[in-house]
């Protein structure tokens, strides 16, 4: 009989950390699941450790690439060997909590219209030290579809899916892209159901230097930038955009290279119209798209606070406020909060 979840995960020279992740999905307490890993032509011992540890868990079904065939290919493969009735992510560096796989299912089974679910996750860095704050993503299909306009909504490591819709519709994910895959496939998948996030963190997310993201950013942006143009398009919003726009529009939180005054203008501009947009169609209140909103316009007066440079600089920075005083307004009333918090002597 075909198990309820398979568990997908691809490793290349990954035996750092592929002790912990086989652990943390082989020690779920959903046990009814089949972990398809993948090595994707390691150099070190990783097929051994994989091999060793399938010797005494039949859940662990090994496979092996002859050759490194990245990451898009590795996993394409795994939803070839998958069988069961839910697909679950999960990357070698990042760990799942004990519950994480029971709380999805239960949530699928008892949700049919969801065909896509996400979960909050903590942030460690290498060592495993938990950093500050939640990866928090919106729960609700509105906002993640509006959301996805820009960004990806879902952390790759925590997401499960129904198998059906991937076979019904021949899905699968890009095998040109080298990044942003997911963003690409969850992108296409919506198309066809709903989204949604478990809001618990239910997932360990890994930020370190050896990950693709650090390491080739400006090629991953520019391959997120054509999905989020891609998803524009369907929506029936790009003829209100150029691809530069968008691109701008996404450089929320990169600052390098730095952006200009003009194209801060240029952002903040774009992205109220876009909100307007999407708003005009769809006016119903939603708190979860109030917050994605929230934090985009936030980061986008984030500059406000650094020190200005010409006039140029000036003119944009009042731009920007003359089209959003009250946010504005909130952000120096935080400043100002965090500026005397700083300066307050510490007891103890």
């Amino acid at each position: 009989m075909p198990p309820l979840v398979s568990v997908l995960m691809s490793v290349h020279n990954g035996r750092d950390f592929l002790p912990a992740a086989l652990d943390c999905i082989l020690g779920q307490t959903l046990t009814d699941l089949e972990f398809i890993v993948i090595d994707d032509g390691s150099r070190d011992d990783t097929w051994e450790l994989i091999q060793a540890r399938a010797a005494t868990d039949s859940r662990l079904r090994p496979a092996r690439n002859p050759a490194n065939l990245g990451l898009t290919r590795s996993l394409n493969r795994g939803l070839e060997l998958a069988r069961g009735r839910y697909l679950a992510r999960q990357d070698v560096d990042d760990q799942s909590l004990p519950q994480r796989l029971a709380q999805q299912a239960a949530f699928l089974e008892a949700h049919p219209g969801v065909v896509l679910l996400g979960t909050w996750a903590e942030r460690v860095d290498g060592a495993g030290r938990t950093i500050p704050g939640l990866g928090r993503e919106p729960a609700t299909d509105r906002a993640i579809r509006r959301k996805m306009l820009l960004a990806n909504a879902f952390f790759h490591t925590s997401v499960m899916l129904r198998r059906e819709i991937l076979t019904n519709h021949g899905l699968a994910y890009d095998p040109e892209l080298p990044f942003a895959q997911d963003y690409d496939l969850w992108s296409r998948l919506l198309l066809h159901g709903q989204g949604a996030n478990l809001t618990q963190p239910l997932v360990r997310f890994r930020t370190h230097p050896g990950q693709i993201s650090s390491a080739r950013a400006v090629e991953q942006r520019r391959v997120a930038d054509g999905v989020a143009w891609a998803n524009l398009e369907r929506a029936g919003l790009a003829a209100e955009f150029t691809p530069a726009q968008v691109a701008l529009m996404r450089r929320l939180a990169l600052e390098t290279p730095p952006l200009t005054p003009g194209m801060r203008r240029e952002q903040f501009a774009g992205l109220t119209r876009l909100i307007r947009l999407v708003e005009a169609r769809d006016p119903a209140p939603d708190p979860e798209w109030e917050r994605v909103k929230r934090q985009w316009l936030a980061d986008a007066r984030r500059y406000l606070f650094t020190a200005p440079h010409g006039r140029e600089d000036l003119r944009a920075r009042a731009a920007i406020i003359a089209a959003d005083p009250r946010g504005a307004l909130a952000d120096a009333g935080a400043w100002l909060l965090r500026a005397i918090a700083n300066r307050l002597p510490r007891r103890g």
